[in-house]
């Protein structure tokens, strides 16, 4: 029954959490019978403070006290890999991901984030709805319940000098998550050596000049600040930051029906709103971005060259990452959609 459940990201490279509380809103409620433990990689933000108050309000509400959510911010449980790890034995029971750590679930998941793909929010919609409950199911199948795929923001390329084309990176230090799979393949296509870290290492890699680039969003640089050692980012982006939220299913099988329901249907109430206040979120900070001093890099003229990175990129996916068939039906729902 509960498989049903929409809920969607909130937020920064990390994936921001739109089901969470802060301690200091008042919306927990000491009685409740069952405490959701929610990590997320992302800072406290006051905007995603209010909006999950009343969210957790309207969870209280519909269960009679009975659920609240008890949120780790910052990756105070540590990076994905590690939130993944404590979600299997019990420690953690939600947890906001982004594609690369819903693919420590289930791999097939990288299929959303494959490159030169999807270029606008039609096509991400588009993709969502008609691949959406395949991997749904995968992710299931590996023992966690999955309350809804969602975006936060345009990926872009962020740096401290510009990056006009591709082979650019060669000369650079640029940024590879941990546990990113594409970022990875597509610096091998460059011709690029990437500086693997975990996000929490970001900020200080940048400061220190261990590296001069990643990729990310107008709303992860501006609430991780990052922007304050970078001067420069693409003005056009290569895809969209996609994940999931998930619970492990231990837990919600310790819920009655009844709550089981009331997460569900409360989930799906702020569904849409929340897409929408994410996509706002992340061009408004792409906006305060470039006032605060940080110059966009019009890729256009080298588009050919992006392109054909990308397009390599998902050769080397194709099979080895993702399933073949499955990355052509992505490739397909999203050419229909433009």
């Amino acid at each position: 029954m509960w498989r049903r459940a929409r809920l969607p990201l909130l937020g920064l490279f990390g994936v921001a959490l739109a089901l969470v509380v802060s301690r200091d809103v008042g919306a927990q409620s000491p009685a409740a019978a069952h405490t959701i433990r929610m990590a997320t990689l992302a800072p406290r933000n006051p905007v995603m403070v209010r909006g999950v108050a009343r969210w957790n309000q309207q969870l209280a509400a519909a269960t009679d006290g009975r659920l609240q959510v008890r949120v780790y911010w910052g990756g105070q449980m540590g990076d994905e890999r590690t939130v993944v790890r404590k979600m299997r034995i019990g420690d953690v029971d939600a947890a906001s991901l982004t594609s690369s750590g819903l693919s420590l679930i289930y791999r097939p998941v990288l299929a959303l984030q494959a490159p030169g793909i999807i270029a606008n929010y039609r096509q991400v919609d588009a993709v969502r709805e008609q691949i959406g409950p395949e991997l749904q199911r995968g992710i299931e199948g590996e023992g966690f319940g999955l309350l809804g795929f969602g975006d936060s923001g345009r990926i872009r390329i962020f740096s401290r000098e510009p990056v006009r084309r591709p082979q650019d990176l060669r000369r650079m230090r640029p940024w590879v998550p941990r546990t990113d799979a594409i970022f990875r393949h597509f610096l091998a296509v460059v011709g690029a050596t990437g500086v693997p870290l975990s996000i929490g290492e970001v900020f200080g890699g940048l400061r220190s000049g261990m590296i001069d680039a990643a990729p990310g969003t107008a709303l992860a640089v501006a609430g991780l600040q990052w922007f304050t050692s970078v001067q420069y980012c693409t003005a056009q982006g290569d895809g969209f930051l996609v994940g999931g939220l998930v619970v492990r299913r231990g837990f919600l099988d310790q819920l009655s029906e009844a709550d089981r329901r009331a997460l569900i249907d409360v989930s799906a109430q702020n569904h849409q709103r929340t897409i929408q206040s994410a996509r706002q979120a992340d061009e408004r900070a792409y906006e305060a971005l470039q006032r605060h001093g940080i110059t966009p890099i019009d890729v256009e003229a080298h588009r050919a060259e992006w392109e054909d990175t990308a397009r390599q990129t998902r050769q080397r996916m194709s099979g080895a990452v993702v399933p073949a068939e499955l990355l052509r039906r992505v490739e397909a729902v999203a050419a229909a959609a433009r």
